[in-house]
């Protein structure tokens, strides 16, 4: 039986379905390992990213699936830093 990761993450608690036919061509190209990696990692992230997952509910799903656009945009300075952290220079005027 070939290996199918997306049968692998629903039955790992990872994926639900419906999903997105894109998300399933995307998910459907993952290697073993890739796969093994999410699983190994689904435990793990809770305590690493409670931030993002605290939006989420108690069976994972999101409770704001829409995109927040930020639209605030620095000012840009005059000067170029280009050379201070590409190491050609110092950045300084």
């Amino acid at each position: 039986m070939a290996f199918d990761p997306r049968e692998a993450l629903r039955e790992a608690g990872i994926l639900n379905s419906p999903l997105a036919a894109e998300v399933e061509e995307a998910f459907a190209t993952l290697t073993r390992e890739e796969v093994d990696l999410l699983i190994s990692l689904k435990d793990k992230l809770p305590d690493a990213l409670p931030g993002v997952l605290a939006h989420a509910g108690a069976g994972g799903e999101w409770s704001r699936p829409e995109v927040e656009a930020h639209t605030y945009v620095a000012p840009v300075e005059g000067k170029c830093l280009c050379g201070a952290w590409s190491g050609s220079g110092s950045g300084a005027e």
